[in-house]
């Protein structure tokens, strides 16, 4: 009864617009979206005014274990959705941001196959009409910012995920009226932003994610805690946020695929296989006391950028430092320390790091550091970062670099 097992098996289907593959989840594509009427879920057209929903079942896993409903929000193709709502040209076409490398595709592209992290080449062969448009830091800045002033109106604390994406602290609102909620959300952030969002909503933050990714795009779910309670054992280890690449083959060598199976391996083994923070994540999964806590931002302490190489290119320094100079610049930081990570293709490891000399958020000076960092040993790279620490108010740089000039 994991959520795609749930797919497909209910002859009444909410109205919806047309789907493509989660943007996080791949492995979920559209033609296998939850219908199960034991699921309580809500579908939005293309300008989100009715909620569909089906009734859902009764409270008694809610007296067991209380909590009220979190949401996580979403938008659906980030940047492609910024890039459609700029230039009407762009919509219900195969479209998709990014430079040598695609950094989001719309929901038209996917369905031709394109993914992030695709070469341009690769992309252009698996669908030659693709659309491809440079990323634009700036209006992706502005998009979140609008985004996350919708979203601080409805919720008491909003926990982001990334740029486009949060947690939020509904659980004043009765589980009987969050779908409302949930809708007057998306239909906001639609009207004010022009942006299409997902919504999820769970006890836990597992469940209100698990929930968003079901329905994607501008779908409307609520897992109700009655049907957490027999979701939750359900659930396929794949399925399960924060546990990586490396913890579900050790689990899955040990035949444990489901939280059902997670639940009669002894702790001191469970241990032994994924490690004692992951094992005491894994047993509050199993028990249903995963987190819950909406964390508001902590002051910012780094930005970073990654991307995947394409074969036969090479780390694009410039565009990877003026996205960082970009973002530094937005939040109105400078930084002084630089860490460059690479991977290569036989999977071992480069890293570098140095002290500026004196804050900066120029994306020159930064290149040129950089560059500086890079190896000459001409291994193939298949993945690069840039992290910048260090940070500080940027007036404060501007006035320590005045005082050291004058």
């Amino acid at each position: 009864m994991a959520l795609r097992q749930f797919r497909g098996q209910d002859s009444r289907q909410p109205t919806h617009a047309a789907e493509g593959p989660d943007e996080d989840v791949e492995a979920h594509p559209a033609h296998e979206r939850p219908s199960d009427p034991r699921l309580r879920l809500g579908r939005i057209d293309a300008e989100p005014e009715a909620l569909v929903a089906l009734p859902s079942e009764g409270d008694q896993f809610a007296r067991a274990l209380p909590g009220g409903p979190l949401l996580h929000a979403d938008v659906d193709a980030f940047f492609a959705a910024v890039e459609q709502r700029d230039d009407p040209a762009l919509r219900g076409v195969p479209m998709a941001a990014g430079d040598v490398v695609i950094a989001c595709a719309s929901y038209e592209a996917r369905e031709w196959g394109v993914r992030a992290g695709m070469s341009v080449g690769e992309a252009t062969a698996v669908c030659p009409r693709l659309r491809i448009v440079p990323l634009r830091s700036d209006a992706y800045a502005a998009a979140s910012g609008a985004l996350f002033a919708v979203f601080g109106r409805f919720a008491a604390r909003l926990e982001a995920g990334s740029m486009e994406e949060a947690f939020l602290d509904t659980r004043t609102t009765p589980w009987a009226t969050v779908d409302q909620l949930a809708a007057s959300i998306q239909r906001a952030v639609w009207q004010e932003t022009g942006l299409p969002v997902t919504i999820g909503v769970g006890r836990t933050k597992l469940m209100a994610k698990l929930a968003s990714r079901s329905v994607k795009p501008r779908g409307l779910r609520v897992i109700q805690p009655a049907e957490e309670r027999y979701l939750r054992p359900a659930l396929l280890v794949e399925e399960l946020w924060g546990v990586g690449d490396a913890t579900m083959e050790r689990l899955r060598q040990h035949n444990i695929r489901t939280v059902a199976d997670i639940a009669v391996v002894h702790p001191e083994h469970l241990r032994d296989i994924a490690g004692t923070l992951m094992a005491r994540r894994l047993t509050a999964i199993v028990t249903g006391t995963d987190d819950a806590t909406v964390r508001p931002e902590r002051p910012r302490r780094s930005f970073s950028v990654q991307r995947t190489i394409p074969r036969g290119a090479t780390v694009d320094v410039e565009g990877l430092t003026a996205e960082l100079a970009a973002r530094l610049r937005d939040g109105g930081f400078t930084c002084t320390v630089v860490t460059l990570g690479l991977t290569y293709a036989n999977r071992l490891e480069h890293h570098g790091r140095t002290r500026l000399p004196e804050p900066t958020a120029d994306a020159g000076r930064l290149a040129a550091t950089v560059q500086a960092l890079l190896p000459g040993d001409g291994v193939r790279v298949e993945r690069a970062g840039i992290t910048v620490t260090g940070l500080q108010p940027a007036d404060a740089a501007v006035q320590l670099t005045l005082d050291l000039g004058g």
